[in-house]
């Protein structure tokens, strides 16, 4: 029987940085999509009707509990008819 290899693929260091942590939470996200959504005039139920987001993910955010995506950063802002801008300030 003849052996076979598979070629190893590279991984990203970013998973190992947080094996074995707690990930860091960004209470700042959370507190900038409460106020966008207040500016808006929403609930969170009228967000997550608009934005695809259940109202509990959107809670879990606000509340510090979870880091969104990307993409669900992305849902929320056409949610509320607003562009996402992530700025990296000095």
């Amino acid at each position: 029987m003849a052996e076979t290899t598979t070629p190893s693929t590279p991984q990203s260091d970013a998973g190992s940085e947080t094996k074995g942590r707690k990930e860091r939470i960004y209470p700042q996200v959370g507190e900038a999509l409460v106020k966008a959504r207040r500016e808006a005039g929403m609930t969170q139920d009228q967000l997550a009707a608009s934005s695809g987001v259940s109202r509990i993910t959107i809670a879990r955010i606000e509340q510090a509990h979870i880091n969104p995506s990307f993409r669900t950063l992305e849902a929320l802002a056409h949610g509320m008819d607003r562009r996402l801008t992530i700025s990296f300030d000095e």
